[in-house]
């Protein structure tokens, strides 16, 4: 088929409009390339930033138990210093500003981790310069709760009892007062729950018509003194006969272990008292439900001593300071309220005491308790508040608490 003059004509006229449609395309692509590699790196600098965010809230909301103004400055030290071990988009480093980057309001503590213009750390970009854009704002922003906790973990083997009001007088029972010991009328365990109920016959031995018992209520609260026990040293000794529960005895007992750290040691005994103590292998307790625990049947102030030494020595500058009321270094070796020295123990109502062998008690609480010193099987140290221990965490419990958990919510 021959072409005609008139469309040989056409067809060149079209050959210099190709051109133009290339640029356009070209410029296009170039502007794609840009939102897709600026975008990316903007995307990557946020979850960069909302990483440290988190873990800046998380580190830092521990430091919530503290009193002012021991509390914000360490929540600002602590979040501040998780900062810089954080790198985002072209810092080596996050910087927070402790002014308007962290934010402490009631049991809260939110982190804001921010490359801004207006700060001068603005993320630079790269193919955007070609339109005028040269840096973006990216931030992230992280809320960490500390909650009391309904749950602990890594709990030492001792029990000790609960605080009641020994210093009451009790009409017909003067020796009861101030006894160390907590007293009440023997009675008639009908439904074995430990407890006297209501129906259940008891001995009348100052004919008052009324069962007589020393008053138990809430215990020890975790609150400051005149209110609460929290920086009270108290000196524990280990209950080695002497079943009645005293205010400054506590029992060695078996805490059930965690199924894959049973395997290799006996039931009970000197080795496994050690191992528990110095050791996180201990089964989760929840405060408030009744526990069968099994009394340690020998001897344990060598082992005790052995093994509280032991967590002396992993921390040894540490100590307390009655100004702030709580856990602090003579150096750099940790931060306030925070030791390896900080343990969780049982408390049970002390009118259900453990006994020889296999007892059902209720363990109303948990303590975290600092260690001071100890020689010959007596503990010395100070009530105070410490986390839970447990890594999945937990519901809230009742409040004051002396465990608390921390989680992210936001």
């Amino acid at each position: 088929m021959k072409r005609t003059p008139l469309a040989a004509s056409f067809l060149l006229r079209q050959k210099g409009a190709v051109m133009p449609m290339v640029g356009f395309i070209i410029i296009v692509m170039l502007a794609l390339a840009a939102l897709a590699v600026d975008i990316g790196y903007i995307l990557v600098t946020k979850q960069q930033l909302q990483n440290a965010a988190d873990a800046c809230a998380l580190a830092a909301a521990p430091a919530l138990i503290l009193e002012e103004p021991e509390k914000t400055a360490e929540v600002q030290s602590r979040a501040t210093d998780m900062a810089s071990r954080h790198r985002a988009g072209n810092d080596a480093s996050v910087t927070l500003d402790l002014d308007k980057d962290i934010v402490i309001q009631d049991n809260r503590v939110t982190v804001y981790a921010r490359k801004l213009k207006e700060r001068d750390n603005g993320l630079p970009l790269f193919f955007a310069r070609i339109f005028g854009v040269q840096y973006a704002d990216v931030f992230a922003k992280a809320t960490a709760e500390m909650t009391p906790s309904s749950l602990a973990c890594c709990v030492k083997p001792w029990a000790m009892p609960d605080r009641w009001h020994d210093e009451k007088l009790i009409p017909g029972y003067p020796k009861w007062q101030n006894n160390g010991y907590w007293d009440g009328e023997e009675f008639t365990d009908l439904d074995g729950d430990g407890l006297r109920g209501p129906d259940e016959p008891f001995v009348d031995s100052n004919s008052d018509n009324t069962y007589n018992g020393e008053e138990y209520d809430e215990g020890f609260v975790a609150e400051n003194p005149p209110a609460g026990q929290i920086g009270v040293e108290y000196t524990l000794k280990v209950n080695s006969k002497n079943e009645r529960p005293s205010s400054s005895f506590f029992n060695p007992v078996v805490i059930p272990w965690l199924p894959e750290d049973e395997v290799g040691l006996p039931p009970q005994g000197a080795n496994r008292y050690y191992e528990s103590i110095v050791g996180c292998k201990s089964s989760p307790i929840s405060p408030g439900e009744r526990t069968v625990i099994e009394s340690e049947p020998g001897n344990m102030v060598g082992p005790t001593d052995k093994a509280v030494n032991a967590i002396i020595a992993d921390d040894p500058d540490a100590h307390w300071d009655d100004v702030v009321n709580n856990v602090v270094h003579d150096s750099d070796g940790g931060a306030v309220g925070e030791s390896p020295r900080i343990v969780l123990m049982p408390v049970y109502d002390p009118r259900i005491p453990p006994r020889a062998g296999r007892t059902t008690v209720v363990i109303t609480k948990v303590v975290a308790f600092f260690i001071e010193d100890v020689k010959s099987g007596n503990i010395t140290g100070r009530m105070t508040k410490a986390p839970s221990n447990c890594p999945q965490g937990s519901t809230p419990g009742p409040d004051p608490s002396f465990i608390h958990s921390i989680r992210l919510v936001e």
